[in-house]
């Protein structure tokens, strides 16, 4: 756990030993750790110089561990200003990288990706260096990192045929991510910011195995414009929710959610995991209490009503 602070394993076993057993001497800490008396004469002048113990007048000598609670405090403020430093110089080199976008060659703004773990990897590392919003078409957003930034996703209607997406997709969006439904998407990408854009080249049945890295460029903001233009296309999507007029049973409220976002009754039935003649049934009777003629119809009035609302 130490090791975060600059104090190596051996160093940790001998630091709680002090903690719970000091003041002890070197050959008292060996006996009692499995720290060797050689490796004890490295350890202790490092955890003395990190301010963790202190070595008493007298002979032999004999180690006590200051207060930890101080004595990590300060370096935990250490390790934070190098860390502030290090952030600094990854945002100047960041800046400069951008300036210079323009005058790179073109191999150099866009990189091809090959191998399925080399693909993941870049996916993890672009999601992560996210700052303020990561924007996604036809792409898994439970792989986005939650660590404060904007989540705007857009998946094809098709993606609900799947058993458990639409209760997927929910958990998402009641964990604050965006979500709006296109069908026949022409492409699927991520984008971080407006520094990384990443496109799917060839899938494989175990995964992508290659992809096309894109840095700052025309082509970027072309994808990004794309993206914007399909978000104002798309319909956000719905969830069920309780309204004002007599309730409906969480499954009816499913079900109106689903119908309204254009899925068949069988795919309603693979979704919600009931027979495909009790979806019939339910609808029936949706349309029925709606006064509906259509499936669209019965949408629209269900809105109205409050029996469910697009998020």
């Amino acid at each position: 756990m130490l090791e975060v602070l600059g104090v190596d394993r051996w160093g940790e076993e001998a630091y709680l030993a002090l903690v719970g057993d000091g003041p002890l001497t070197a050959s008292e800490l060996a006996a009692l750790t499995a720290v060797s008396p050689d490796v004890l004469g490295d350890v202790l002048p490092r955890l003395e110089d990190h301010g963790l113990i202190s070595r008493l007048p007298g002979r032999p000598a004999r180690y006590a561990a200051l207060p930890p609670e101080p004595a990590i405090e300060v370096l935990l403020l250490a390790r934070e200003r190098d860390i502030e430093r290090v952030r600094a110089l990854a945002q100047h080199l960041g800046e400069r990288h951008r300036r210079d976008g323009a005058s790179r060659p073109a191999t150099e703004l866009i990189e091809v990706i090959s191998g399925a773990e080399a693909v993941a990897r870049c996916e993890q590392q672009l999601l992560c260096r996210a700052k303020d919003i990561v924007r996604g078409i036809d792409a898994p957003s439970q792989a986005v990192a939650d660590h404060g930034v904007r989540r705007r996703f857009i998946h094809d209607r098709d993606t609900l045929q799947a058993a458990g997406q639409a209760a997927e997709i929910e958990r998402s969006v009641a964990a604050g991510e965006e979500v709006r439904i296109l069908p026949n998407l022409p492409i699927r990408m991520i984008l971080a910011d407006d520094d990384l854009g990443l496109i799917p080249l060839r899938a494989t049945p175990r995964g992508l195995d290659s992809c096309v890295l894109v840095h700052p460029s025309s082509l970027l903001d072309a994808l990004s414009a794309l993206f914007e233009l399909l978000w104002a296309q798309a319909q956000p999507f719905a969830a069920g929710v309780e309204g004002d007029c007599p309730p409906l049973s969480e499954m009816e409220r499913r079900i109106v959610s689903l119908m309204a976002h254009g899925l068949s009754d069988e795919a309603i039935a693979r979704q919600l995991g009931i027979g495909y003649r009790t979806v019939q049934r339910r609808i029936q009777g949706l349309m029925a209490r709606l006064s509906a003629t259509s499936r669209f119809q019965a949408g629209v009035l269900a809105a109205r009503r409050g029996w469910w609302e697009p998020l």
